[in-house]
């Protein structure tokens, strides 16, 4: 093979080669300081494929390799995976070709090569490239300083290095470069003072260093960049005063110092910067007032000065700014009221103005996200506030509100969180509330409520979270509530005046993982429904008027005993004494009547037990009889669609026991899994969908379907080996794992938790390889939608396999999860779903990016409100708060070796690139599986810390 190296293009002016996901096979291949002739060895490649019939013309139509008098351009759309391979190979040289020949291309302009997972030095031999204008090398993992010597290409205008390992002080040197725009670094580990040479970049109009370490004082020569467009330095050390001179720079349009430690007051001349859009000064110490000449920015769009220590009012001149779309003032000691008219000349569609003193508000439209909680709001809500249809977010929690709920609420109908909770309302809730269908979260606790549930609220069918608790609510539990089958964060309706029984159908929340209904007035027996709810972690059933025996499951074995105290009417399981004969609801009385009283309910539950027991014993035989003689005889309505297995209905009856509790192996939002042996010794799986009224049914697109997926294999898919219709059910049959699901082993006892940081490793490779085949090699592309821990299966010898692919699309199950049929599960769905409601690949990423937060630390993917209240945001926060790295990994790994902390702080990194909150900033599988297999092998290179926050969505100038 022909080899040259870049030296031998002496007129190159352009190299691009950005975004290529690196994986260094095994392709001795001499590594001698050489790139290999690419666009020959393509064109020969190109040749035989379509010698072969691999390559179409429509390939070739993708693939543009030339030279063009100086210009050397490698661009695809469409990479067959032999060339894939070649360019990974050849990309092993590109790091010791910068390093030596890239300096003799002296007419080079352009170098472009971000997104490579490049590792080493900068080349000093950049200086020799007197030509160039253009450095984006971001997304990388350079390290080492940044060469003074960059400053001896004269004609730089843009130097992108973002997103690597830098180390050093801000670089003074590149002041000799006149022409340069655009400085972009970071996340890197720079350090050290900002110096006043910053004054000198005459020609700077953006400069982008935030996500670093930069300490000291915001120079105030920083005012004399006057064509600066783009600042953005937060997430640093900084601690001084911002300068007044920053107001100079007339030509800003965004500026952003948040999450700093900057103190003093904010300079009114920032009101002078006609043309700013965006000012974002949050999370820092500022103190005084508000200035009013910020109402003197026309154009300004976004205003965030949360988390400060602001007081005074909200300038009245704010009205005036018609462009305004956001403004955050939340965190703060803010007196006073909302000016009356802010926003109605706008398109303003986010207000937070929680945790102040503020004391009234304005006239608001057009709002979308109205946050309001933590101040001293006092009065009614008015039924205006049925005139804001665009609203999204509606918090006034914490304040003095009072009076009862307009019914004019109804009319908003795009709500998706509603929280009025800790206030004073009173009276009864409207029907209207029932109207509000897209509602995910509904909080209204600690008020003084009073009145029945109205049965409406069973229509909030996309309801995560539900939360009454503390009010005066009185009468039985609404049965209707037993249709919030998406309910999975928390059921509360705790300290009320509820009476009458637990309704048996809130066994229907199958995703449900809290459940409070303590200190009412309930009695009678606990529904065995509910205790076969394998997703509730917490129950609490305390101080009521309950009796019988708690069900023996293993939902309730797990559960601490404070859930029970104050029922004396029940016992077993962690309930130490049990009273049956002396319930609290045996009034006080003389003991003539406590004597009749216990008498006549030791009869009466006698004659029950006896009644119920014959009755038992009778329906039992009828059952049985039924299930041999009726249920397992095969039906003209059957249908079977099995790629090679012989079963019918009949043996999938035998062999769960005519699905049996005793077979059930899982349950979910889709349906119940059992454990069926057949008889020649064969286990598989089988998934009894659920049926939603009106019979089961099949057509030909469900059958096709079903053969799309039957036909698909892969050593990390979970087998599909059928699907069997019968009149009264739907079952698919797959195969079975042994060691159940990752979320069983991650969160289930301690005998059964993953013990090591290899297993967990080649658990997400081979979890990531599934879902990778899924997205690139299935004919039309599977989006998983609903990617978490327990759907990732583990067979006898603990490798990864990817189930319930497909079902989204398959099943007609229009409210399951968290926000509609395809969302995910909570915890793991992409922040973009909740605006966009379109899943994604990227939102495949995203859940992914979660269940490697979650092999890392070891915790559920739902945490506590006060932690962020997800598993991505807690982490964020504990690395952004500078926590120990040994804080957040998983107390029960052997962290003693060196190899792995490196290895999962390297995966750590990649968790937070899949859980970036831009799709855009998230890889692809591929990139994924690249990334992973290369941080084994590159275990030996120190690794860097990540950074609290997710690369924000700049364009494409601000990316490195």
């Amino acid at each position: 093979m022909e080899e040259i190296g870049i030296y031998e293009f002496p007129r190159l002016v352009s190299f691009y080669l950005p975004q290529f996901p690196i994986v260094k096979q095994q392709m001795n291949l001499p590594i001698n300081g050489k790139m290999i002739n690419l666009r020959n060895r393509l064109k020969n490649l190109k040749e035989k494929g379509q010698q072969e019939g691999k390559w179409s013309n429509s390939t070739s139509r993708n693939i543009n390799i030339y030279q063009r008098k100086s210009l050397l351009i490698i661009s695809s759309t469409l990479l067959l995976s032999y060339l894939l391979i070649y360019f990974q190979a050849a990309l092993q040289v590109l790091v010791h070709v910068l390093a030596s020949d890239i300096g003799n291309s002296t007419l080079l302009k352009e170098l472009v090569i971000y997104s490579n997972n490049l590792t080493g030095t900068i080349p000093v031999s950049l200086s020799k490239l007197k030509s160039l204008r253009i450095i984006r090398a971001g997304w990388n993992f350079l390290s080492g300083p940044i060469p003074a010597e960059i400053s001896k290409c004269e004609r730089l205008e843009v130097l992108g290095l973002a997103h690597n390992r830098l180390q050093s002080s801000f670089p003074i040197e590149l002041q000799k470069l006149e022409n340069l725009t655009d400085l972009v670094l970071w996340q890197n580990l720079l350090s050290g003072e900002i110096p006043p040479e910053i004054g000198n970049f005459s020609s700077l109009e953006v400069l982008v260093l935030h996500d670093n370490s930069f300490s000291g004082s915001l120079p105030k020569e920083i005012g004399r960049l006057t064509n600066l467009k783009r600042l953005y330095i937060y997430t640093n050390q900084l601690n001084s005063t911002i300068p007044r001179e920053l107001g100079n720079c007339l030509s800003a349009v965004d500026i952003d110092l948040s999450e700093n430690r900057l103190s003093g007051f904010i300079p009114k001349e920032l009101g002078q910067i006609p043309n700013l859009r965006l000012l974002h000064l949050f999370e820092n110490l500022l103190q005084g007032s508000i200035p009013r000449e910020l109402g003197q920015l026309k154009r300004l769009q976004k205003l965030d000065l949360s988390i400060n220590n602001l007081t005074g009012t909200i300038p009245v001149e704010f009205q005036n700014l018609t462009f305004l779309e956001d403004i955050q003032l939340y965190d703060n000691c803010l007196q006073g009221r909302i000016p009356p008219f802010i926003g109605v000349n706008s398109n303003l569609s986010i207000l937070d103005m929680s945790t102040n003193n503020l004391v009234e508000l304005g006239q608001l439209r057009n709002l979308e996200r109205l946050l309001l909680s933590d101040n001293y709001f006092v009065g009614f809500i008015l039924p205006e506030i049925g005139q804001l249809v665009q609203l999204v977010i509606f918090n006034l929690s914490s304040n003095r509100l009072s009076g009862s709920i307009p019914y004019e609420l109804g009319n908003c109908t795009k709500l998706q969180r509603l929280d009025l909770s800790r206030n004073r309302f009173t009276g009864y809730l409207p029907n209207e509330i029932g109207e509000l269908v897209n509602l995910e979260l509904l909080k209204l606790s600690d008020n003084s409520f009073s009145g029945h549930l109205p049965c409406t609220l069973g229509g909030l069918a996309r309801l995560t979270e539900l939360q009454m608790g503390g009010n005066f609510f009185s009468g039985s539990i609404p049965v209707e509530l037993g249709q919030l089958v998406s309910l999975q964060i928390a059921l509360n309706i705790s300290q009320n005046g509820f009476s009458g029984t637990i309704p048996e159908n809130l066994g229907n929340l199958q995703m449900l993982e809290a459940l409070y209904l303590n200190d009412n007035q309930l009695f009678s027996e606990i529904p065995v429904s509910i205790g076969e709810l394998m997703s509730l972690i917490v129950c609490n059933l305390s101080n009521n008027n309950l009796v019988g025996t708690l069900p023996y499951t293993p939902a309730f074995q797990k559960m601490d005993s404070s859930n029970f105290p104050g029922n004396y009417g029940l016992c077993g399981l962690n309930v130490s004494h049990c009273h049956p004969l002396s319930p609290s609801w045996v009034k006080e009385g003389s003991s003539k009547e406590k004597h009749v009283s216990i008498i006549s309910v030791t009869v009466g539950l006698m004659s029950l037990f006896f009644t119920v027991g014959v009755c038992w014993l009778i329906k039992g035989r009828q059952l049985a009889f039924v299930s041999l003689e009726e249920q397992v005889k095969p039906e003209k309505v059957d249908n079977y669609y099995f790629p090679k297995e012989g079963f019918t209905y009949q043996d999938l009856v035998e062999s769960s026991g005519n699905f049996s509790e005793d077979a059930i192996i899982g349950k979910g939002a889709c349906g119940t899994v059992y454990k069926a042996v057949m008889v020649d010794g064969k286990v598989i799986a089988v998934k009894k969908l659920k049926s939603h009224g009106g019979g089961a049914s099949v057509d030909s697109s469900f059958q096709a379907e079903i053969s799309t997926l039957g036909k698909i294999s892969h050593r990390n898919i979970v087998k599909l080996y059928g699907f069997c219709y019968r009149q009264d059910s739907n079952v698919l049959l797959y195969e079975y794992m042994a060691n159940g699901s990752l979320g069983e082993r991650l969160h289930g006892n301690e005998q059964t938790f993953l013990l090591d940081w290899d297993t967990r490793y080649k658990i997400a490779l081979g979890a990531a390889e599934g879902l990778c085949y899924l997205h690139y090699d299935c004919k039309p592309q599977i989006i998983h939608c609903d990617i978490k821990s327990n759907n990732i299966l583990l067979d006898d010898s603990l490798q990864a396999h990817v189930g319930d692919f497909g079902l989204a699309k398959l099943i007609d199950f229009p409210y399951s999860k968290s926000l509609s049929g395809v969302a995910g599960s909570y915890g793991y769905i992409a922040p973009e779903y909740a605006y966009t409601m379109k899943a994604t690949e990227k939102c495949d990423i995203y859940s992914f990016g979660v269940i490697l937060l979650e092999l890392i630390t070891g915790k559920f993917p739902v945490q506590p409100l006060e932690q962020g209240g997800s598993l991505v945001n807690c982490v964020r926060r504990s690395i952004h708060a500078a926590v120990p790295m040994s804080e957040i990994y998983d107390k029960r790994l052997d962290l003693s070796a060196r190899k792995v902390i490196e290895e999962m702080s390297l995966v750590l990194k990649i968790a937070l690139f899949c859980t970036s909150t831009s799709p855009l900033n998230r890889p692809t599988m591929r990139e994924v599986i690249a990334m992973m297999i290369d941080t084994r092998k590159s275990v030996s290179n120190p690794p860097s810390s990540p950074t609290s926050e997710t690369p924000s969505d700049e364009d494409d100038s601000s990316r490195g």
